[in-house]
């Protein structure tokens, strides 16, 4: 009987050990991620930012067809923008995963997207630093039209309350609507995580958001293995960052949505 009691106390600190060391991993793995700089900043192409800036010219660039497969204010935001004969100005930020992979999934959006818009739609990307308590530092005063976020949700694990993070994204859209008026925001979460537990909870909390407060949505989670699914792994980096592969992937849900075929 003794010995019964004493290998159940065994089992009980190996289950305490084995679930601390996991906690640590996680928390070790979001510390590299965070250890970086925390102000916000921009990554343009240097002929983008010299030349002046155009309107919509090219006869065989049909923006009502390719803006097919967005939500509808994005989609009449763009023919908004046609019809006066406008450009679009587009931001792309969101956490350093953006620019994880070779290249990452910012850029490959970026130049799939001018490539098919041609001179209607300029590009930019920044690059966030830690939670969406820094979303303030993003510089909106260029005037976006449009902008893609993926809000810092797995940057705010254990730090930022959902609460918080939704506040966070109200007083973005409010300051993009500061510098234009119509301008319309985007979300998409980050990248799954393999093995998460919360964070599930956390992308979920964002789409419901998104869906009941009208905010456009992009569910990419659906184009990845299950957080569960060890053939997640095959996409991410030792830190859990997309490698070539993931950000392929992310790229190819983004493109599907900004431009239908």
């Amino acid at each position: 009987m003794k010995l019964y009691k004493i290998g159940a106390v065994f089992a009980v600190i190996i289950c305490v050990i084995a679930l601390l060391f996991s906690y640590l991993t996680w928390q070790d793995k979001l510390e590299n991620v965070l250890d970086k700089p925390e102000e916000a900043s921009a990554q343009t192409g240097d002929t983008a930012k010299q030349q002046p800036k155009t309107v919509p010219g090219d006869n065989s660039v049909n923006v009502e067809e390719l803006a097919g497969n967005m939500d509808p204010q994005v989609r009449e935001l763009l023919l908004e923008r046609t019809s006066s004969d406008d450009s679009l100005q587009m931001l792309i930020a969101g956490s350093e995963a953006l620019e994880s992979g070779q290249p990452g999934y910012a850029e490959r959006l970026q130049s799939s997207i001018e490539e098919a818009y041609g001179n209607f739609i300029e590009v930019d990307v920044v690059t966030v630093g830690r939670t969406s308590e820094f979303l303030v530092n993003v510089d909106l005063s260029a005037g976006y039209d449009l902008v893609l976020l993926e809000p810092m949700t797995l940057m705010n694990n254990d730090r930022i309350a959902i609460e918080q993070e939704r506040e966070h994204i109200k007083a973005f859209e409010s300051a993009m609507s500061t510098q234009v008026e119509d301008a319309v925001l985007v979300l998409h979460p980050p990248q799954p995580i393999y093995g998460a537990g919360y964070y599930l909870a956390q992308v979920t909390a964002l789409e419901e958001f998104a869906a009941t407060t009208g905010y456009a949505y992009i569910d990419h989670w659906s184009e990845w293995p299950d957080t569960d699914d060890e053939s997640l792994q095959d996409y991410l980096t030792e830190d859990g960052l997309p490698n070539d592969k993931g950000a392929e992937l992310w790229a190819e849900r983004l493109e599907a949505y900004f431009i239908a075929d």
